[in-house]
């Protein structure tokens, strides 16, 4: 079986083969034309279309290549800069290796980090920036030729940090490390290991824990907290076994009256209960009918007692707990529908199954999920019935 296509007016047909018996009439064909037969083609239109020889150059180019000399100076309209006698001028030189012998380089400005250069000195002003993410340790090579210099920290927010550590490895190379990993900047200039700028409190690493607010609390004995003041231990000392002696106690907290004691084997009713967290009933539940169910969720799922569910649906109640049902059979792997079907019954065999609509316009794929009798397959406006 395969998807049949089902020609309407104005949609593409598309056959294995085509028996005409009468006059084809067409405005165009398309392809390469290599299976149409009974054609004539006239050769003499193409002959005409090319003539002469492409083996041989004509007399004129063939004397200008055999009069050239070394050095390619009867060549003419050559574009500056190409070919000349004169001290070479590039514009632009992009991702090649230059060899420049041992003579001398002009330029009015390098661009990069400048780590290769070589005998040159490098201004106190100068400074080099390194970037990192996610970094425990940064190594930076500066090529200051000194230990004596200055690093500034910035993490990924521009706020200025103290880092674990600062060493400097050797006189051009400088190690920062950080005790969590760290995204951000690094600047470092020549002139001597300073930190400068006020830093934010919140960009301290390894801050210590404070005791804040405006009333501190004094105790008696710092070694362990065992003391009270007098006050305090007088009103424990003073309470009864009932804690009525306690004063601003929330409602329901603790009371003067019976107090409910709650354990594994207690029935406990509520008149109202609000869980903050997850509910697991392990037991049976107990159905609470309603005139109009009202779901927030999404999806509904059925079945979910089964070991090996193979069919399930929803039965519409048209008396005595019987009615139409829209179900799903897993041995067809198709929803289908039946005209009774008893509320509590444990199986159901379709009276007919729903035609899905594959629509490949809408990035729906064509799987073998969906290549079953009477579905339908939409597909660039041409239609197609699975039989």
């Amino acid at each position: 079986m395969a998807w049949k296509k089902v020609i309407v007016s104005g949609s593409q047909a598309e056959l294995n083969s085509l028996t005409v018996d009468n006059t084809l009439s067409a405005n165009s064909f398309s392809g390469d034309g290599t299976s149409i037969t009974g054609v004539v083609h006239n050769s003499g239109e193409i002959a005409s279309d090319i003539s002469g020889s492409f083996t041989a150059l004509s007399s004129s180019i063939a004397t200008r290549f055999d009069g050239l000399t070394s050095d390619y100076t009867e060549l003419t309209n050559i574009p500056n800069g190409i070919i000349s006698s004169s001290t070479q001028v590039e514009a632009t030189l992009s991702n090649n290796d230059i060899d420049f012998g041992t003579g001398e380089i002009t330029a009015a400005a390098f661009i990069g980090d400048g780590s290769q250069l070589q005998n040159i000195t490098v201004d106190q002003s100068s400074t080099v920036i390194e970037t990192f993410e996610g970094e425990t340790e940064v190594t930076i090579t500066h090529n200051f030729g000194s230990k004596n210099v200055l690093a500034t920290v910035y993490n990924s927010s521009d706020e200025q940090i103290i880092p674990g550590s600062v060493v400097t490895t050797n006189d051009n190379v400088i190690t920062i490390t950080f005790d969590t990993a760290t995204s951000g900047r690094v600047i470092v200039g020549k002139g001597g290991h300073i930190v400068s700028g006020s830093i934010p409190f919140d960009s301290i690493l390894l801050k210590p824990t404070l005791v804040s607010g405006s009333s501190q609390i004094n105790i008696n004995s710092v070694d362990g907290f065992t003391a009270y003041s007098s006050s305090v231990d007088a009103k424990f000392d003073a309470l009864s076994t009932d804690y009525t002696d306690l004063e601003n106690i929330p409602n329901g907290i603790v009371s003067s009256s019976a107090q409910i004691g709650l354990s594994s084997a207690d029935s406990p009713e509520f008149n109202n209960l609000v869980l903050t967290g997850d509910l697991t009933v392990q037991g049976t539940t107990t159905s609470v009918q309603s005139t109009n169910l009202l779901v927030e969720d999404k999806f509904i799922l059925l079945n979910s007692g089964s070991a090996n569910p193979d069919v399930g649906g929803i039965v519409i109640d048209e008396g005595n707990g019987a009615g139409h049902a829209f179900i799903y059979n897993n041995t067809a792997g198709r929803f289908g529908y039946t005209g009774s079907l008893a509320s509590d019954a444990s199986n159901a065999t379709p009276d007919a199954f729903g035609a899905a609509v594959v629509d490949i316009d809408a990035g729906h794929l064509d799987i073998s999920e969906y290549q079953k009798n009477g579905n339908i397959k939409v597909d660039s406006g041409a239609i197609y019935i699975y039989s």
